[in-house]
């Protein structure tokens, strides 16, 4: 991939490992917060926040919904959905401030993702673009020891605006002083990093830790299943 100056990198799933380290997060709230009376089964407890939180997800990527609806309603959904009385909003309130405080402090990364940093850093600006919330995302770096690496920590909270939508690319080049010819996004969700930079014109890597079909994602200009082959790409 010739003449790419500038690297924007996805965080959750990318590198830092959400995947992983939100089943250990999830696991204690739900002890924390004595929800096995209510429901025995976390497997049953688990299935429903995953299940919501995509979806609230899915709608706050195009703007539908607000952050503070986000954290707040995939807790109460869940808690309503296992039979909790009284007063769930303020419930799911305290819970999602210890899950978001607990997650970000843990700091497990993806297989190859320090090595590839280490890697990009000697040769491209590398930065981070994420619609992930400024608070959570900043100690997820500090507690994965990757701080250093990156120059811009660039988010949908700085600007209001979440991938795929086109503002917060060109946000993320006004910040960084780069241009869409000479950048490149690397990501894992086809829709927002790859789709989203692409209608921006920029480059593209898919990283398919998800196991997309390689034929249901042609706007990916490169798809790597694995960190380590993309340093055999830039």
């Amino acid at each position: 991939m010739e003449g790419i100056k500038t690297v924007f990198v996805d965080l959750d799933d990318t590198i830092w490992w959400f995947t992983e380290n939100s089943k250990v997060a999830l696991r204690h709230v739900y002890d924390k917060f004595g929800l096995s009376q209510y429901c025995n089964d976390y497997n049953c407890f688990r299935d429903i926040y995953a299940a919501k939180n995509l979806e609230l997800w899915d709608l706050y990527h195009y703007g539908k919904i607000n952050k503070d609806y986000l954290v707040t309603e995939r807790y109460r959904y869940t808690l309503e959905q296992i039979g909790v009385p009284g007063d769930i909003e303020a419930l799911a309130k305290d819970i999602d401030d210890e899950y978001l405080f607990f997650l970000s402090s843990m700091g497990t990364l993806i297989p190859g993702a320090k090595d590839l940093l280490d890697y990009l850093v000697k040769k491209y600006d590398v930065n981070i673009l994420s619609n992930g919330f400024n608070e959570v995302q900043m100690r997820k770096l500090r507690s994965s020891g990757i701080e250093n690496y990156i120059h811009h920590l660039v988010l949908s909270d700085d600007c209001g605006i979440t991938k795929p939508l086109r503002g917060i690319f060109d946000y993320a080049l006004e910040r960084t002083g780069a241009t869409a010819e000479t950048t490149v996004m690397i990501g894992d969700n086809y829709d927002a990093d790859v789709q989203g930079a692409k209608n921006a014109g920029w480059r593209t890597v898919l990283f398919n830790i998800k196991g997309f079909d390689r034929n249901s994602v042609p706007d990916a200009d490169i798809v790597v299943e694995e960190l380590e082959e993309i340093k055999s790409i830039l």
